[in-house]
């Protein structure tokens, strides 16, 4: 990062974490000063209440001993407070006549007097006291809520902060902004003696005037210093041409700058919340799904809830090749900004779908505008990169992608546990607005253009690519089970299963942890397999370790499997993702010299995204006909059978002649 942006980026940082953590140790002071009084009240009330239908049932001539199914209205009592650890009727001799104990706590738990409050009311019949109903609540309790709004507020503390530099740079990309970032960049690289030109920067006024006299300056040093040097060539003087090689060295003046246009941190702001709209919906949608799922035409239930995602994943994947040259005739922004406008109509429609059918169009629409957006953003980049910044481009659009994955399923969570999941599609629906918004103030707008742009992957590729047991086991057997797994395991089932227990914010938390191992191992390990260039040992090793994460379900109590289930998958798809890539390129170049390097990466991107749309319907179709422990187990057994299937098929490719390979 360049020094101007980092002091920046650390000033705000700074401002921002110092208020924001001020203000969130007031909020959970206070509420922990409120929190024993309030779980006190709402024990004392459950208390009176029931005291009041056993008080009623006495004016009735019906006494203590003589109540039936009382265990019935206690249990429900502790269904709709599972803070509480048990309800009792006691009599005023001590005796328990109806009791009800929670399963979510310990028999140890409910038998310690020391750890556990008491509230009680007593139970009046004809002005006298005949028993009293108690109520117990374990002091952990306190703790655990304490614990978890410790959690939620730590989350926000850093979805604030990752907002609020992404809205920092989405800032500097606009016309003053820029000239002013300009100016420093440029003070500073003189400062540092640092004499390369920079990316021209067109405007007006005084800033604009200081930016053009600085590149001014800098040609001008250019110029004498070539001038110089054919002086110094013409004469043949040597010491001369050493001391002008040595001031080119100190100075940089041969070498070329990497900047990213500004043009391409625009489109930053508007992917990073638009994908922040929809991982919003992660750790309810599967659950929301379930709450008016039915079967269909003989269809699972299991499977009708995977038919929403499974529509929408299929939509993003086989929707994307066509896109290429759609969004390029339309023209990118003009694209984006339409996708943009889909998605919030789909949110919109999701948050008030009443039926299976409205919700399963609902989460189409959503997809299209999805699979536009995701398209037009990455040929927004390439049309404004050449081969020598044409990666540090792509990686604005993937880490903003990332930081998405990150911010959103936390935050998402918070919001569903505090209002429901309509009122969360909603500001998914007002996100996915915004990020429409910042598209139409960033990005140029654009206008239909002639076409250069071919099909991503067209079925003559698939069926040549496909030919070669390598390449086929690469993309079939590694990266088509990577996706299904993620997707069918960690966005479609934990969801599901998590929320039987928790509540969306702790799904929420669990989920997240993918984008944090992602966004940390991802760069470390693309840099370190170049080095080392072991691209299928980070490939095998990457699908094993994925494979093998499923153990954890098993190993672990909730939500510490699903989590570390979550963790493992990251860090085996950070190992496996950079190094897969890389092979499809060296792959398609050994076997397939005829066909383009984009054709190649076209048939891998939609084989690869086919396994996000198979993973939910496949782990549906073995849940229902079996159960989720085996599908669970069938999921890892296929990508660990792939991965190992893949590098025996390389050992033996690499042991023959590699010009004989290449003419198989």
């Amino acid at each position: 990062m360049r020094r101007f942006d980092g002091i920046l980026l650390a000033c705000v940082t700074a401002v921002l974490i110092a208020g924001l953590a001020a203000i969130s140790w007031q909020t959970i002071s206070a509420a922990e000063r409120l929190l024993l009084p309030a779980l006190d009240q709402k024990a004392r009330t459950v208390a009176r209440s029931i005291s009041g239908l056993v008080g009623q049932a006495g004016e009735y001539g019906i006494g203590l001993d003589q109540l039936v199914r009382a265990e019935d209205v206690l249990d429900v009592a502790l269904q709709e407070n599972p803070e509480f650890a048990f309800v009792r009727i006691v009599h005023p001799d001590g005796r328990v006549v109806a009791q009800s104990d929670s399963h979510d706590f310990e028999p140890e738990e409910l038998a310690d007097a020391d750890g556990m409050e008491t509230a009680s009311a007593p139970i009046v019949v004809g002005g006298k006291t005949v028993g009293e109903v108690v109520v117990g609540t374990p002091d952990r309790v306190a703790r655990v809520l304490v614990r978890e709004l410790w959690l939620d507020v730590a989350v926000l503390l850093i979805v604030a902060v990752l907002v609020a530099l992404e809205l920092v740079s989405f800032a500097f990309t606009q016309a003053s902004a820029v000239m002013l970032r300009g100016l420093a960049q440029r003070l500073a690289a003189l400062w540092r003696g640092d004499f390369r030109p920079h990316l021209p920067l067109s405007g007006s006024g005084a800033i604009a005037q200081e930016v053009e006299a600085v590149d001014q300056e800098i040609a001008r040093v250019h110029a004498e210093h070539v001038r110089l040097v054919d002086a110094a060539t013409a004469k043949g003087d040597r010491e001369a041409l050493a001391e002008l090689d040595r001031i080119d060295a100190s100075h940089k003046l041969s070498s070329t700058r990497y900047e990213t246009p500004v043009a391409l941190v625009a489109v930053r702001a508007p992917v990073f919340l638009f994908y922040f709209a929809e991982e919003l919906t992660r750790p309810f949608l599967p659950s929301y799904i379930e709450s008016m799922a039915q079967p269909i035409a003989g269809l699972s239930v299991e499977f009708v809830i995977a038919l929403p995602i499974t529509i929408f994943m299929a939509i993003m994947a086989l929707g994307q090749p066509v896109l290429n040259v759609w969004t390029e005739k339309f023209g990118r922004a003009r694209s984006l900004r339409l996708g943009a406008v889909a998605a919030v109509l789909g949110f919109l429609a999701t948050s008030v779908a009443a039926s299976m059918g409205t919700l399963i169009a609902a989460r189409a629409i959503t997809a299209v505008g999805f699979a536009i957006v995701f398209v037009a953003a990455q040929g927004y980049i390439v049309d404004r990169t050449g081969a020598a910044n044409r990666a540090r481009g792509m990686s604005l659009f993937v880490s903003a992608i990332m930081a998405a994955m990150l911010c959103g399923p936390p935050i998402g969570g918070i919001i569903a546990d505090r209002l429901g999941p309509n009122p969360t599609f909603l500001i998914s629906a007002a996100m996915a607005l915004v990020a429409y918004i910042c598209a139409v103030v960033a990005l140029p707008d654009d206008r239909e253009t002639r076409i250069t742009a071919k099909p991503t992957a067209r079925l003559r590729d698939c069926a040549i690519v496909l030919t070669k047991p390598a390449i086929f086991l690469l993309m079939v057997a590694c990266a088509f089970p990577a996706k299904m797994i993620l997707i069918g395991i960690a966005f479609y089932y934990l969801p599901l299963d998590l929320a039987v227990s928790f509540e969306p914010s702790t799904i929420g938390r669990v989920l997240m942890l993918y984008g944090l191992v992602m966004l940390l191992v991802v760069p470390a390990i693309s840099s370190f397999s170049d080095q080392n260039a072991k691209r299928v040992p980070y490939v095998v090793l990457g699908g094993v370790l994925s494979g093998l994460a499923v153990a954890h379900l098993f190993l672990w109590p909730e939500p510490w499997g699903a989590a570390l289930f979550v963790v493992q998958v990251g860090i085996a798809q950070g190992l496996s993702t950079t190094p897969q890539s890389a092979l499809v390129g060296e792959l398609g170049r050994r076997y397939f010299p005829q066909l383009s390097e984009g054709g190649v990466y076209g048939v891998f991107r939609l084989v690869e995204r086919s396994g996000n749309a198979a993973g939910p319907a496949v782990f549906a179709a073995v849940w229902a006909a079996t159960s989720a422990e085996i599908a669970i187990l069938f999921m890892g057994f296929v990508l660990i059978a792939g991965a190992l299937l893949f590098g025996l098929a390389m050992m033996v490719a690499e042991s023959g002649p590699v010009a004989a390979l290449s003419n198989e």
